[in-house]
């Protein structure tokens, strides 16, 4: 994996959970203001650089990843080298780490697109401390079954959609998780490269370039500079990702 080197463990300066005021996370929700007083050590709060990546197997089958604030990408490579970007996960996205059974099985990375802070949660101690553990697993299965429902459109996406639906409904999916609305319409901040990009959408870097570039003719986005899009009316990008135009 190309010497990838793993993500420097820097431990928040407060207890896991104790003052974290990040509310939606479900198991903040569950353990409460208290923190995880019975299991100090499950939860590490860490942060990456920019292009820094993690090996996800080099972590227990009950961890889960949170991320903070920034963006991971999530890759995944084949024995033979063969790799696809499967997801981009941003602010409040949880993930699970693959099951590393044999060898020769896929192995997962997390890269940081931009500068990133997450959660590197262990759910079994929680699990066994918490007094509310119906609590913590119904919570973790819901974020869970939204996972797979996110997972489930992007497949139907890639397997069912013209190269400018399938560019446009990625570009609504992020500006739906990360975009920052403005008086210009809706900015969407592009961290990762274009070939990055094609990847995870089984294109090549050049035909998203020319679907920019006429997207931008069409007035349907603004690029004021490659790394920000500007959507001036979501309905317009909506419906070229569901065929309409």
């Amino acid at each position: 994996m190309d010497g990838a080197p793993t993500i420097l463990m820097e431990r928040a300066e407060t207890g896991p959970c104790c003052g974290c005021e990040e509310l939606t996370c479900p198991i903040r929700q569950v353990v409460g203001a208290a923190g995880l007083s019975g299991s100090p050590n499950a939860v590490s709060r860490v942060s990456a650089r920019a292009g820094e990546k993690l090996d996800v197997a080099d972590f227990a089958p009950d961890t889960v990843f949170r991320v903070v604030n920034g963006m991971l990408m999530q890759e995944h490579v084949s024995n033979d080298g063969r790799r696809h970007i499967a997801a981009f996960k941003t602010n409040g996205d949880l993930s699970w780490p693959l099951p590393q059974q044999e060898p020769g099985d896929i192995r997962e990375y997390y890269e940081a697109v931009q500068p990133t802070e997450l959660c590197i949660i262990s759910v079994d101690p929680i699990t066994e401390s918490t007094p509310d553990a119906a609590g913590l697993v119904k919570a973790l299965y819901g974020a869970a079954r939204d996972e797979v429902s996110r997972t489930q459109s992007r497949m139907f996406l890639l397997a069912r959609s013209s190269a400018a639906e399938r560019l446009a409904g990625f570009l609504l999916d992020l500006a739906d998780r990360t975009g920052r609305a403005t008086k210009r319409g809706v900015e969407l901040k592009l961290s990762m490269r274009r070939e990055r990009i094609a990847d995870h959408l089984g294109m090549q870097p050049e035909t998203i370039s020319r679907i920019m570039s006429s997207f931008k003719k069409a007035a349907i986005i603004r690029l004021p500079r490659p790394s920000l899009v500007i959507i001036p009316d979501l309905k317009a990008l909506s419906n070229v990702a569901v065929g309409a135009i």
